[in-house]
């Protein structure tokens, strides 16, 4: 039987016998040791207790390294390791979010392979299933609660691969649609074969990332960037780690003597840096009532882009003081953060001797143009703001508000004037001229300025057209870029 046992002969029509007798040992009393180690063997042991004693002691240890290699081929194959990573990352932000005032966390569970073939299936964007359940289904029907943020827990791709073969660019560009209807961005994580790589850690032997994004293989993402709609779409990176590995501490109930065997990178369980993204504007949210502060770092302030509650991991052999392993796939420099951000993406850093890492830059997946000539200058800058995603997730808020305030005030009101009044009122509470005042108080007070115009529709009695320049208070290059949003509402005459 021991033999059959550490050879893993149980299993199967051959093992069956032997399963039988094993479980016949652990169930009966009558002579253990003899169906263990045989007649002979065990009338030896049995003649010398400590013989015994390490006999047994060196089967149990055999035991327990076959059971341990059965447990990291769980943990390790690459399905388990990815449905852990979500799942702790769900956790993750749930534990540092979830409780915050003002935030609500909704899951629906969607792979991306099926949200690809609805979008896929649909004629416009507008008929997909995802477009009713964001847009319909709560910004678009009275009494809905509209989303302030969508986050994705996919790794999108430039191309189809064998093991990959959805188009992720006509996607993120539907979903890129979906997004501006509904003023809610979608943000996604980045997944390395995006940068020709097999994992991020090899970013580091890359010199030239804009380089990778010229080339004739990125021409449709390219075109992505381009699009007026990219600006709702946010990609994230890189990975950070979800759980610190399975260490063999002695506090197992069960006396299980497991050690995780994870040194390598691909062996480690990883979740989307999307978790931490929406954390942080969660935290904004409640901490503001609006998503402005979610980018940059202040010394001695949890605010901004900073992320903290990461799982922390040490090295045994780490002598006491030693600063802990960092929590994200790769320690960026500042010229990759940089180089990532001009490239449409949101990196997160980690910071070096802390246990945090923060978001620096909060740029959309949107490249902005440069404009030249006659005020290009200020036409670039208004066109780099307009690509920070940080800006379209206040901008969104404002939209929601605006188009709930119309559907509350449903008569009453009865002029243009009236109507107009009533807005310039409620925006006057978000606005603040002193743009040198602190972070704090410029995420509270996001606007530098506001402008509302409400006229009649020509040829639509009771209908008003309503026209809203907001100026956010963070701007680039001392220009102040203004947008401007177009909605409609209805007269007391029309309700």
């Amino acid at each position: 039987m021991r033999d059959a046992v550490l050879a893993g002969a149980l299993f199967g029509p051959a093992g069956e016998a032997a399963a039988e007798r094993l479980a016949a040992f652990v169930a009966g009393e009558a002579a253990p040791l003899t169906a263990w180690f045989g007649a002979a063997e065990a009338a030896r042991l049995i003649a010398d207790a400590e013989a015994l004693r390490l006999a047994l002691d060196r089967d149990v240890a055999a035991l327990d390294a076959m059971l341990a290699d059965q447990v990291d081929a769980i943990l390790h194959h690459p399905r388990f390791a990815r449905l852990e990573g979500a799942w702790r990352g769900l956790q993750w932000l749930v534990a540092e979010a979830g409780a915050l005032p003002r935030v609500k966390i909704k899951v629906i569970t969607l792979p991306w392979s099926e949200l690809v073939r609805d979008l896929e299936r649909a004629i416009e964007f507008d008929q997909s299933r995802i477009f009713e359940k964001v847009y319909e289904g709560e910004f678009g029907t009275p009494g809905g609660e509209p989303f302030g943020l969508l986050i994705g827990d996919y790794e999108v791709r430039h191309r189809r691969s064998p093991d990959h073969p959805t188009d992720d660019v006509a996607a993120l560009a539907a979903m890129a649609s979906v997004a501006a209807a509904a003023f809610a961005p979608f943000v996604v994580n980045a997944d390395a074969s995006l940068f020709g790589l097999e994992r991020f850690g090899e970013l580091s032997g890359v010199r030239d990332l804009a380089a990778i994004f010229r080339t004739q293989e990125y021409a449709r993402w390219r075109s992505l960037q381009e699009r007026e709609d990219a600006r709702f779409v946010g990609v994230v990176l890189p990975r950070m780690l979800a759980r610190p590995a399975h260490a063999n501490d002695g506090t197992r109930a069960d006396g299980f003597v497991y050690a995780e065997d994870a040194g390598h990178v691909a062996r480690r369980p990883w979740m989307g840096a999307v978790f931490a993204f929406a954390a942080v504007v969660a935290r904004a949210v409640s901490a503001h009532g609006w998503p402005a502060d979610v980018k940059g770092t202040d010394r001695d302030r949890i605010g901004g882009g900073l992320v903290t509650g990461l799982p922390v991991e040490r090295f045994p052999a780490d002598r006491a003081g030693v600063g802990p392993r960092f929590a994200t796939e790769i320690a960026l420099t500042d010229r990759q953060d940089q180089d990532l951000s001009e490239l449409g993406f949101i990196p997160l850093t980690w910071l070096r001797n802390t246990l945090e890492a923060a978001f620096g830059a909060c740029r959309s997946l949107q490249v902005a143009r440069t404009y030249t000539g006659e005020g290009g200058a200020a036409a670039s800058a208004n066109a780099r703001l307009s690509a920070q995603l940080s800006t379209m997730l206040c901008v969104s808020r404002f939209a929601h508000y605006v188009k709930m305030i119309g559907r509350e005030k449903v008569g009453s009101y009865a002029t243009p004037e009236e109507c107009e009044t009533l807005l310039r009122t409620w925006l006057a509470r978000y606005v603040n001229a002193n743009t040198r005042a602190g972070a704090e108080t410029m995420a509270r007070y996001p606007l530098a300025a506001a402008q509302v115009q409400v006229t009649e529709l020509p040829g639509r009695p009771g209908q008003y057209g309503c026209t809203i320049h907001l100026q956010p208070q963070f701007q680039l290059d001392d220009v102040a870029a203004t947008f401007r949003l177009v909605t409609e509402v209805p007269s007391r005459s029309a309700a």
